[in-house]
C-alpha cells in the first residue's frame, strides 16, 4: 500500500495497544455527537479536527480546547468545521476527534524517521509549538536499551527542566524511558511504521501522556518485522575463523589488501576466489561453503551484483558476520538501493549481522589484526573492533548506539545536532566496536576479483 498518515484515532489506539498512555476520545462527524461524546468523556475536552491532508491543525484553526459544557461542545465542532473548510479547502474532513484535555505539564517530543542510509532512527526533545525553534533534540539509531534512552533524554539542554528547575519538582523520568522504549521497539519490529511524531507528550511529576500522534505507515522491502537483537553475542567480536570471498594476488584487487592485512589472524583464515587454488600460502577455496570448517565471519569482496548470492553461501554455512566492503548499493540510489534491500533480506532470514555495505573493514585490537581494505592505520584507544565505511576518511558521529559492550557510531551529512556540543558523543570509556559511517558518497568502479 502507499504511505499514508494514520488518522489521530487510529494512531492512538496503536499506542494504547502498546501499553502507552493516551486520553479517552472518540471521533465524531456531527455537532450532536460531539455533544454526546464529551458528556461521556467529561469535561474539559479538546477537540482537533481530523484529515490527513491537514498534519499542523492549529494553523488552520483546527483545534479548541478548554471546552467545558455540552452547547460549547457543539459550538467547538462548526467552528473547526468552518475554519477548516475557509484554510484548507482541498482537505478531505473525516470528522473531528473528542478528547478528555489533560492537565498541563512539560511537553516533550518523541519522534521517529526512516533514514536512507541509516535505517530507523529516533529523536527526542523538548516539544509543543516551539521544536523548531529550540532545535534541542537528541538522536539515536535503533535498536536503543534502557541505558541509550537515559543518556539520550539527559544530553537536551532542556534535562534541567526534567530534573526540576528553580524550585520544581522532578518529572517522571523513569516512565517517559518507558515510553520512548515501548515506541522504540514497535517502530524496530513493525516494518510498515515509516515515520512517527509525538507531539506533546506531557510529562508530569507521576507518569505521562501522549496527547498528539501522527504516524506515518506503508509497505517496507523485505515484508515481515525485522527483529532487532538489542544485545550482539560476545563471540560476535572474537572469531576463530575469517573467510575472505574475492581474495585476490593483485595488489591492485581490494581482495589483495584485504587477505594481506588478515595474514596475522591467529585464528583460521581463508582465502575464496574460484579461479585460484593457492593465495600467500594458504589454500583457497571455490565457495564458502567448500571451506572444510566453520565460518565465523566473512569479508566479502566482490562485484555488487554477486553479493546476494554470496549472501545465500554464508548463511547456508553458518556465518555470523559478513563484512560487505563492495560499494554499488544505496549510496547510488535506485538498483542499488534494491539490490541492498535483498542484501539485508538474505541476511535477516538467516540470521546473519552485517557490516556495510561499502566500508573500509574491521579494526580488531583486541587480537591484534585489521581488515581494512586500505593501508593499515593506528588503532583507536579501545578493547574492541572499529570499523570505518563509505570511502577513505570516516566523518564525525551523528548518532550513537550501544550494544553489549559496544559502541557503534553513525553520522550523516544531514544529521540533527545541537549547538555547541559534538553530536552525540559515547560517554563510555571501554569500547568493543566502533562503527563510523563518512559523508562520502562512493559509487565504487574497483577492481574485485581475479
Amino acid at each position: 500500500m502507499p504511505e499514508r498518515m494514520l488518522t489521530e484515532s487510529e494512531g492512538y489506539s496503536l499506542l494504547a495497544a502498546c501499553g502507552i498512555p493516551v486520553p479517552s476520545h472518540q471521533v465524531v462527524t456531527s455537532a450532536g455527537e460531539a455533544r454526546a461524546a464529551a458528556g461521556r468523556i467529561g469535561y474539559p475536552v479538546v477537540m482537533k479536527v481530523v484529515s490527513p491532508e491537514i498534519i499542523h491543525k492549529s494553523d488552520v484553526g483546527g483545534v479548541v480546547t478548554a471546552i467545558e459544557g455540552p452547547d460549547a461542545a457543539e459550538e467547538a465542532f462548526r467552528t473547526i468545521m468552518e475554519n477548516s473548510a475557509a484554510r484548507a479547502p482541498e482537505a478531505a474532513i473525516a470528522g473531528i476527534i473528542v478528547e478528555k484535555q489533560v492537565p498541563g505539564g512539560l511537553e516533550v517530543l518523541i519522534g521517529g524517521k526512516t533514514d536512507p542510509s541509516f535505517g530507523k532512527v529516533i529523536t527526542f526533545g523538548l516539544g509543543g509549538k516551539l521544536v523548531e525553534l529550540l532545535e534541542d533534540v537528541a538522536i539515536r539509531v535503533l535498536p536503543v536499551t534502557d541505558d541509550d534512552i537515559r543518556a539520550m533524554i539527559r544530553e537536551i539542554e532542556g534535562y534541567r527542566l526534567i530534573r526540576g528547575y528553580r524550585g520544581e519538582p522532578p518529572k517522571d523520568e523513569e516512565a517517559l524511558v518507558r515510553i520512548i522504549a515501548t515506541v522504540a521497539r514497535q517502530f524496530a519490529e513493525n516494518p510498515q511504521i515509516r515515520e512517527f511524531d509525538l507531539n506533546p507528550v506531557i510529562l508530569y511529576e507521576r507518569g505521562a501522556s501522549v496527547v498528539d500522534a501522527r504516524i506515518i505507515v506503508g509497505d517496507t522491502a523485505g515484508g515481515e518485522a525485522a527483529r532487532i537483537s538489542v544485545r550482539a553475542p560476545p563471540e560476535t567480536f572474537y572469531p576463530r575463523s575469517i573467510a575472505v570471498i574475492g581474495a585476490s594476488a593483485s595488489p591492485n584487487k581490494v581482495g589483495y589488501s584485504v587477505l594481506r592485512n588478515l595474514l596475522s589472524f591467529p585464528g583460521n583464515l581463508y582465502p575464496v576466489n574460484p579461479a585460484r587454488k593457492e593465495l600467500f600460502g594458504r589454500t583457497a577455496y571455490p565457495s564458502v561453503k567448500d571451506v572444510p570448517g566453520p565460518v565465523d565471519w566473512a569479508v566479502i569482496a566482490v562485484p555488487a551484483p554477486l553479493v546476494p548470492g554470496v549472501m545465500e553461501e554464508c548463511g547456508e554455512k553458518g556465518v555470523r558476520l559478513a563484512i560487505i566492503v563492495t560499494a554499488g548499493f544505496r549510496e547510488i540510489g535506485g538498483a542499488g538501493a534494491a539490490l541492498e534491500e535483498k542484501v539485508v533480506e538474505i541476511a535477516r532470514r538467516h540470521s546473519v549481522r552485517i557490516i556495510g555495505p561499502n566500508c573500509l573493514g574491521v579494526m580488531m585490537p583486541h587480537q591484534g589484526t585489521s581488515s581494512p581494505r586500505a593501508a593499515r592505520s593506528s588503532p583507536p584507544s579501545s578493547t574492541g573492533a572499529s570499523r570505518r565505511s563509505s570511502g577513505s576518511q570516516a566523518s564525525s558521529a551523528s548518532a550513537t548506539r550501544r550494544t553489549s559492550g559496544s559502541s557503534i557510531t553513525s553520522g550523516s551529512p544531514n544529521r540533527t545536532r545541537q549547538p555547541g556540543r559534538s553530536p552525540c558523543t559515547s560517554r563510555r570509556s571501554r569500547t568493543g566496536a566502533v562503527l563510523r559511517r563518512s559523508c562520502a558518497r562512493s559509487p565504487g568502479g574497483n577492481r574485485w576479483w581475479r
